[in-house]
């Protein structure tokens, strides 16, 4: 049985929300907002990539909403996933492009996110 399964679905609510915005941003978006963000330089393609893999996660979100103790490896891989992109935001920050605050400030968001589905995340059912 989850810790509290209320919290854990609006977490995945939020998530899910949160990464279908996320996807519009960056697929949709006309060319000159992405150089308003900080990106003078920028690979439109990478941008436009990362989209589709937010677009994936919101999908796997929904499908994890139907039962959240059967799909906890979605849950699992959430957090595994979170933790490498908040670590592949500030390596990128650091080495490549220094683009002001925004990379920094998405880090720090998917940290936060991350970390609640952690203190949230339903322990695994017993046979």
């Amino acid at each position: 049985m989850p810790k509290n399964p209320v919290c854990i679905k609006v977490l995945l609510w939020i998530g899910m929300a949160l990464f279908l915005l996320c996807f519009l941003a960056s697929t949709i978006a006309p060319e000159r907002i992405l150089p308003a963000l900080g990106f003078s330089e920028y690979n439109d393609l990478i941008i436009r990539l990362y989209g589709i893999f937010q677009l994936s996660w919101a999908f796997l979100f929904f499908f994890a909403l139907k039962d959240v103790e059967k799909n906890l490896a979605i849950i699992n891989s959430a957090i595994i996933t979170g933790s490498l992109v908040v670590v592949f935001f500030v390596v990128y920050q650091f080495a490549a492009i220094k683009s002001g605050g925004y990379l920094l400030f998405n880090a720090a968001l998917m940290l936060v996110y991350t970390g609640l589905l952690i203190l949230c995340k339903p322990k695994p059912s017993r046979p």
